[in-house]
């Protein structure tokens, strides 16, 4: 069988290109033919290389660079690369399963306006009929989805074999347009600690940072406001750097989590290799958002709701830092939810 995957493994973002890595690795590990469709909208990346020029922002075109690196060596992508719906259409076709997610692949403004116009590559509408469809743990970005959108997606998602997602909400939207849908875990979960130490070797960093607050996007304010709060409290300034988004490398920014005293971030990977590092962390929503429902789902999964902070509550932050986590109970309930979604991607592939 060979398995082909359509995933946003070109986003310059440490999550989304974990895990593209993460689910590849495990498909080979289960002895799958598999690779990447290497699938870049050219319109959004034409845009992002164009904002990035305009704003001079050199330190993207460093961590850009260093993502291409990363892919170049631990990824397996198509040797062809297409930028298009329909050069997918016409050339994406030999393949025996075609698998879609994880990541926010079904994010509204992709779907809208990935290639300028509305287009259905992450709802695999290239693939042949008799080809097998399959979703795995995609996520919509949002709590709901305008009917404009459903109404572009529904006869697509009616020829998948198997639809899985990442969060409670995205179970509800599928099955509100009448379809059957079932939560799975994030793929970066399906590997192990030990996994991605083999990433680690050779690691060379010129600092770790004992508090290590990865902030995802502008005018986070209230993210901003605790980890200032959190570093002036409880780290010496003079001694302890913190990381103030360093254009570091993939490999580099799983070593300063794993290393670091405290994690602080409103990203959903974030918090997973923080889990999966056992790492002391904090975790803020994204303000101005709807996409800190996948964030609670992982967090209910393992106990962990504590973990999110929406106020600068000193009692609450100086529990969280000094309160010691039953590490072994969250790898057994972590584990339950791990084998479902193995039970999940066996039981489709096979069927």
């Amino acid at each position: 069988m060979k398995i082909g995957t359509i995933t946003f493994h070109w986003g310059t973002n440490y999550g989304a290109t974990l895990q593209a890595y993460a689910l590849q690795q495990y498909l080979l590990s289960q002895g799958y033919d598999t690779e990447i469709i290497d699938y870049k909208p050219r319109k959004v990346r034409q845009y992002e290389m164009l904002w990035t020029f305009v704003r001079r922002d050199f330190k993207r075109l460093i961590k850009l660079r260093k993502f291409n690196i990363f892919r170049k060596f631990f990824l397996s992508l198509s040797k062809r690369t297409y930028y298009t719906n329909k050069q997918l259409v016409n050339l994406c076709q030999h393949y025996d399963t075609y698998i879609t997610g994880s990541d926010q692949v079904w994010n509204v403004a992709f779907t809208d306006h990935a290639e300028g116009k509305p287009t259905l590559s992450y709802y695999l509408n290239f693939a042949d009929k008799n080809k097998k469809r399959v979703s795995y743990a995609t996520s919509f970005g949002t709590n709901e989805l305008p009917d404009k959108i459903k109404s572009l997606v529904v006869s697509d998602l009616e020829q998948f074999d198997a639809i899985s997602v990442r969060e409670a909400t995205g179970k509800g939207i599928i099955e509100d347009m009448g379809f059957d849908a079932t939560i799975t875990l994030d793929p970066t979960l399906l590997l192990k600690e030990n996994d991605y130490n083999k990433l680690l070797v050779g690691v060379k960093t010129k600092n770790t940072y004992p508090l290590f607050s990865y902030i995802l996007h502008d005018n986070q304010s209230f993210a901003h406001e605790l980890k200032d709060h959190v570093y002036s409290t409880y780290f010496d300034s003079k001694q302890d750097a913190k990381y103030e988004n360093e254009p570091i490398s993939i490999p580099e920014w799983l070593y300063n989590i794993k290393n670091a005293k405290l994690v602080l971030t409103n990203s959903f990977h974030g918090v997973i290799f923080s889990i999966l590092f056992h790492k002391k962390f904090i975790v803020v929503p994204v303000e101005g958002s709807d996409m800190n429902d996948r964030i609670i789902t992982l967090l209910n999964y393992v106990g962990l709701s504590d973990r999110l902070i929406t106020s600068v509550n000193k009692e609450a932050i100086d529990r969280l830092i000094n309160s010691n986590t039953d590490w072994n109970k969250v790898d057994s309930d972590l584990q339950v939810y791990k084998k479902s979604s193995e039970a999940f991607l066996h039981e489709t592939l096979e069927k």
